[in-house]
This record gives C-alpha cells, sequence and structure tokens, in this order.
C-alpha cells in the first residue's frame, strides 16, 4: 500500500503539469516503465495512464463540486492540456459533462 500513496502523492504534486506522465512518475517512483506498469496494475486493475488520469478527474471534481472555477480553469488546474479532452474524460469516469455536474453539486 505504500507504494500506491507514494504514487499518489507524487501525481497530486505534479497535477497542474500537463507534461507530467507515465515517464516522470516511473522516474520520480525509480522504477522501470515496465515495472511500474506491472505493479499499479497488479494493485489497481488500471494501466498508470489511466491511474493518473483518474486522479486528475477526481481531483477536478471535488474543485467543481466545492467552487464555481470555470471549467476550463479547472481542466488546466488539474494538468489537461485541452477543455475539450478533459470534458470527454470527465463524461466518461462520471456520466456527466463538467459544467453539469458542477451545477448539479452546488445547487445542493
Amino acid at each position: 500500500l505504500q507504494f500506491l500513496e507514494k504514487a499518489v502523492s507524487l501525481v497530486e504534486a505534479n497535477i497542474s503539469d500537463p507534461k507530467y506522465n507515465v515517464e516522470r512518475l516511473s522516474e520520480d517512483i525509480c522504477m522501470s516503465r515496465m515495472s511500474l506498469y506491472r505493479k499499479i496494475n497488479e494493485q489497481t486493475g488500471h494501466t498508470p495512464s489511466e491511474f493518473i488520469r483518474d486522479i486528475r478527474l477526481k481531483r477536478a471534481a471535488a474543485l467543481l463540486a466545492n467552487s464555481d472555477i470555470p471549467v476550463k480553469e479547472v481542466a488546466a488546474r488539474v494538468g489537461f492540456a485541452t477543455p475539450s479532452n478533459f470534458s470527454k474524460c470527465f463524461k466518461e469516469m462520471f456520466g456527466v459533462l463538467p459544467a453539469q455536474y458542477q451545477k448539479e453539486k452546488l445547487k445542493r
């Protein structure tokens, strides 16, 4: 479990950098890409890139649920290079577009 906690904290520390990817994570955690792939896949059932994307999207969901920051800015804050890709990935994970998610959460 320590490995996953370290991986999550590394991704979170670099969350606003769209260039933070599997290569950089494997360097930061001192493992080869293949070892990183095996270990993350074994512990989460996801690839390292899915792992990084999921952390970014969960942070985005928290930002959207608790603030009225524009979707474009949230996308940038969590390291998505384009708002359109962010919206597509967000909808895949949460079933709604980010603006819709934000509106529903802020109503409560």
